[in-house]
């Protein structure tokens, strides 16, 4: 029997999704065609139903995954002030594995080495959430009346990120910690410095 293009549609997110999870956790070198339509409950056979290549797989899960977590951030930061607002995000960004246990991932931080290796196509998805996150903090500190809030806000991203990165590869965890703790006293000491 034939699918409907809804359940189409709805298996195709769900190979999107299980995809978006398992290269954050495993990165796309380790995680094979396979490994994605397992976890997604399906077989590999049915794969090429859906994308053309791995390649277009990875640019729609990266794409996910930053659509996600802008909607994390969205609610947490619901209803606060900008500089309130960017104290949350630098925070959860920094402590993306989880103070409390919650998890969202971003692309940049844990696959960045990874995505730089990649075509053009899954770069491009990649620097559209590096635009989007920088967008969004320019946008607050623009708020604040911030001056030179665009490159403000590059600098703050690229910190943030790069922390992210290095702590990941670090196997001292009291030297992860420090890295992330230094990022984020950086960056309050520099959102806050003229309130």
């Amino acid at each position: 029997m034939k699918k409907s293009k809804v359940e189409t549609a709805e298996t195709r997110r769900r190979i999107i999704s299980a995809a978006s999870t398992l290269f954050m956790e495993k990165g796309l070198g380790e995680t094979g065609i396979a490994d994605v339509m397992a976890a997604a409950g399906l077989t590999q056979g049915g794969f090429y139903r859906h994308f053309e290549s791995k390649e277009q797989l990875v640019a729609e899960a990266n794409r996910e995954a930053n659509q996600q977590l802008f909607r994390y951030y969205d609610e947490a930061v619901a209803g606060k002030g900008p500089l309130e607002a960017m104290d949350i995000i630098v925070d959860l960004y920094l402590y993306q594995f989880g103070k409390d246990g919650a998890r969202q991932l971003c692309p940049l931080a844990n696959l960045g080495s990874e995505l730089h290796h990649s075509n053009d196509d899954i770069r491009a998805v990649a620097m559209q959430g590096y635009r989007s996150l920088t967008a969004s903090f320019a946008h607050m500190m623009g708020q604040l009346g911030i001056a030179g809030h665009a490159s403000v806000a590059d600098a703050i991203v690229a910190t943030i990120v790069g922390a992210v990165t290095l702590s990941r590869l670090s196997v001292d965890e009291a030297l992860s910690k420090n890295i992330l703790d230094n990022a984020q006293a950086t960056v309050r000491t520099l959102l806050h410095k003229e309130f």
